[in-house]
């Protein structure tokens, strides 16, 4: 049965696969983890991701009072799929999430391929938005042209692949029949691509298991929900970067292999009020065993001055 979202919390004790119902009848995915009466934050999850990739955090969410929202985009997990014209469009879900829960200010964390979404949601609700928190995001890779340096495998997937429906389609279908009929294989072929340091915490049994059920849960339905992702954060964003005035912090691995590094400095640079670090010698995977250090940052987005 679907949890409907409201002001008041639902009654089921399963948090981590709840439903909203649009008015239009189309449903919304989402978890919750961390303390339910803490402080909100909306987390978006990456690509291929699902709600379950957050499930790390329930403890240390918990232990600084954050309740954590991990909505789902259309075609991820429980939510159905939605065609949607423009980056700037994705935002409008997040609205309904935080409009539904009633929540007038919230933080805002987005990793990976959900940076971008991240950014469109600070774009259209900045005035609720205490706090901005990008990991490892997705770049503008279209709108800053020449001016990024990509690895060969970087330009394959978000100037080559991205942009051709049946080659990021078979893509996907391949990686979700590995998961489904040799997980382990799946899981080797993700380790040959990261670096030494992603390797470590890529061997945690934990990472691991949910790696694996987060993108589990994002390809159950087919890869309509990474498809439409990467046409949209590998097409011009059209978002207005200078207007989004909140604090907002990035985290970047410097040696990624899975997002291109310059473009997420770039990113870094169009938003006025961003403080950039740098993690040198880490990769995408570094988040996984650091999660406390960026709900430290979103935590602090409720102090008093």
């Amino acid at each position: 049965m679907d949890s409907i979202v409201t002001a008041e919390r639902p009654s089921t004790r399963d948090r981590t696969s709840r439903v909203h119902r649009l008015p239009d009848g189309r449903r919304i995915g989402y978890a919750e983890y961390g303390d339910p009466d803490g402080l909100p934050v909306i987390a978006l999850h990456g690509t291929p991701g699902s709600r379950f990739m957050f499930a790390l955090t329930d403890e240390a969410a918990r232990a600084r009072g954050l309740w954590l929202i991990a909505p789902e985009r259309p075609g991820y997990g429980l939510s159905d799929t939605h065609h949607v014209g423009t980056l700037g469009e994705t935002a409008h879900d997040v609205e309904a999430i935080v409009d539904a829960f009633g929540l007038d200010r919230f933080a805002l964390v987005g990793v990976s391929g959900g940076g971008p979404h991240a950014v469109a949601a600070a774009a259209l609700l900045k005035d609720r938005v205490l706090r901005l928190a990008l990991i490892g995001p997705v770049g503008p890779i279209a709108d800053c042209g020449e001016h990024i340096r990509m690895s060969h495998m970087h330009h394959l997937i978000f100037t080559r692949m991205a942009p051709s429906h049946h080659a990021a389609g078979a893509f996907f279908a391949g990686l979700r029949m590995l998961l489904d009929w040799a997980p382990g294989v799946a899981y080797h072929i993700l380790t040959q691509r990261v670096t030494v340091t992603d390797c470590d915490v890529l061997a945690r049994p934990e990472v691991r298991a949910n790696l694996q059920a987060t993108m589990r849960e994002a390809l159950r339905n087919g890869a309509e929900g990474p498809l439409q992702d990467l046409r949209l954060y590998c097409a011009p964003w059209n978002l207005d970067l200078a207007e989004i005035v909140i604090p907002a912090f990035m985290w970047q691995g410097s040696e990624d292999t899975i997002v291109p590094a310059d473009a997420a400095y770039r990113l870094a640079g169009l938003l006025p009020n961003c403080r950039l670090e740098v993690i040198e010698g880490a990769g995408h995977y570094w988040i996984f065993g650091k999660f406390g250090l960026v709900l430290d940052t979103v935590r602090a987005a409720w102090s008093k001055p």
